[in-house]
């Protein structure tokens, strides 16, 4: 169960018809990281933690997630490291790369043609299989990033959404605000879910007003009911390696 969840994480979920996005309130931190205590199960045993960073300056963005789980969950060999990189515009994130390396199997990745609007999922470095993308399309890193740009909204997104297993349509739909307990402390966050429309996608992601909207809980849900809750125990901002420390009270 544990394996199927976390396997969950890097599915592949693309679609078709982007809606237009509004932009949320305040502007992110252009460089920083978070770190996560990392839930499993409905119990929410602690398994492990997980490190995001990102860096979004000159028209680009960098994003990475290294999990490391601990324990049993460790010896399924449940440790990888996700990295998404591409432009900005007006939309928000346009990928170009999205590449997840995990233990004990060959690198995965997700190439982004735009001018061909076809992505190409390959693993090793070799094309296992190709989708259609259309603007606004995202890859499973990068949405929580983007899904900023619909929290404030009252509509859902129809969107492409890519990462490295399969291509899938999905919505964008904001929940509204919610009151968060964290190990940072409490939160006001504005709470968006993303759900692959034929299933084996259901991600909520909670969005901190306190830290320009940056993504501070990610709780994936697979087709069994396992649960994979990640919730931000440090965010510090700045640039990275030199970033200070942010606390909520």
């Amino acid at each position: 169960m544990i394996r199927r969840v976390f396997l969950g994480l890097l599915v592949v979920c693309a679609a078709a018809l982007p809606l237009r996005l509004q932009a949320g309130s305040g502007e992110p931190p252009p460089a920083g990281s978070i770190r996560f205590d990392v839930h499993y199960g409905s119990q929410g045993f602690k398994v492990g933690e997980a490190s995001h960073q990102w860096t979004l300056a000159d028209g680009r963005y960098e994003l990475q997630l290294t999990l490391e789980a601990r324990g049993l969950a460790g010896l399924f060999g449940l440790q990888y490291a996700q990295r998404s990189v591409g432009t900005l515009d007006r939309s928000g994130l346009r990928p170009e790369l999205f590449t997840v390396d995990q233990r004990g199997r060959k690198t995965e990745s997700a190439h982004f043609d735009w001018k061909a609007a076809r992505v190409s999922i390959r693993r090793d470095g070799v094309e296992r299989r190709a989708g259609e993308i259309g603007a606004g399309a995202q890859d499973l890193l990068s949405l929580w990033h983007q899904a900023r740009r619909i929290a404030v909204g009252q509509e859902p997104a129809r969107l492409t959404v890519v990462t490295s297993k399969s291509v899938k349509k999905a919505v964008l739909e904001p929940l509204g605000k919610e009151t968060l307990s964290l190990p940072i402390g409490r939160v006001e966050a504005l709470r968006v879910r993303a759900y692959a429309e034929e299933g084996g996608l259901d991600i909520d992601i909670w969005l901190s007003e306190q830290h320009g909207l940056l993504p501070v809980r990610i709780r994936i849900e697979d087709e069994k009911g396992g649960v994979l809750d990640q919730r931000a125990a440090q965010v510090d901002v700045g640039s990275p390696g030199t970033a200070a420390e942010t606390k909520t009270k």
